[in-house]
């Protein structure tokens, strides 16, 4: 696991070393971990390193000749570069513009150490190689990769997929698709929603319940119905945003 912290507070940089540390310890996963203050240094690094899993990046970098965390992780994407980026902030409200470069989402300071590994363990999950599904719609069969898919719906009986790239449309029912599409990275939210967890941005937890999701460079809400809200928040309970 190659692990890349941008942050230019020592004492958050080493808070941040330790809680890796000890997590990679308590998973048996070998750990490579780079540390820099500055935002320069850690593109000249990127530019060099086409390997690394995850970068966590302060996002209120305060040098005078740098440029701060949300800048640093759009110059990061312009380069083409789709590490996934986890902020780390004093503020939390700093981080809402986040699905501006698709991150995974933001750590509050201090760190929860059991936040931090969620997302972690969600790189790892991440880096198993990638399911492909096989979506026979009426005149074509279509090779979906697993993380194009964003959500999937159902009105009057046809199935929509919505993915990065297009919109797929067949017959059939929404437990159909989660036959297909399995419950380990898939949730149904409602009887006409199913979404990628991995999509998953924010959790309104107060009537009417709703998701917001990743919808390439957009943010999509959902509703969320009341006989799945449960379910969801114990999938989701340590991310939601609030």
């Amino acid at each position: 696991m190659k692990v890349v912290i941008c942050e230019d507070e020592c004492y958050w940089r080493d808070a941040l070393k330790a809680s890796i540390s000890r997590w990679a310890l308590n998973k048996n996963i070998e750990l490579q971990c780079a540390d820099f203050y500055s935002s320069q240094k850690l593109i000249q690094y990127l530019n060099a390193h086409i390997d690394i899993d995850v970068v966590l990046l302060d996002i209120s970098l305060s040098s005078e000749e740098d440029i701060d965390g949300m800048t640093t992780a759009k110059h990061i994407r312009k380069m083409g570069n789709r590490v996934p980026i986890i902020f780390v902030t004093v503020d939390s409200a700093r981080a809402i513009d986040g699905y501006l470069v698709e991150a995974m989402g933001f750590l509050k300071k201090p760190i929860d150490e059991k936040r931090l590994s969620l997302f972690l363990d969600r790189v790892v999950k991440q880096k198993k190689p990638e399911r492909v599904f096989t979506i026979i719609a009426e005149s074509t069969i279509n090779s979906v990769r697993q993380s194009d898919i964003v959500f999937v719906e159902v009105n009057n009986h046809t199935i929509i997929y919505h993915t990065t790239k297009e919109e797929i449309y067949l017959r059939g029912t929404l437990n159909k698709v989660m036959q297909l599409l399995g419950c380990e990275n898939f949730i149904q939210i409602h009887r006409s929603y199913v979404i990628a967890k991995s999509k998953i941005y924010r959790v309104k937890i107060t009537y009417p319940y709703s998701v917001d999701i990743f919808n390439g460079h957009e943010i999509t809400n959902l509703p969320v119905s009341r006989n799945y809200i449960t379910n969801l928040l114990e999938v989701y309970s340590d991310d939601v945003l609030q």
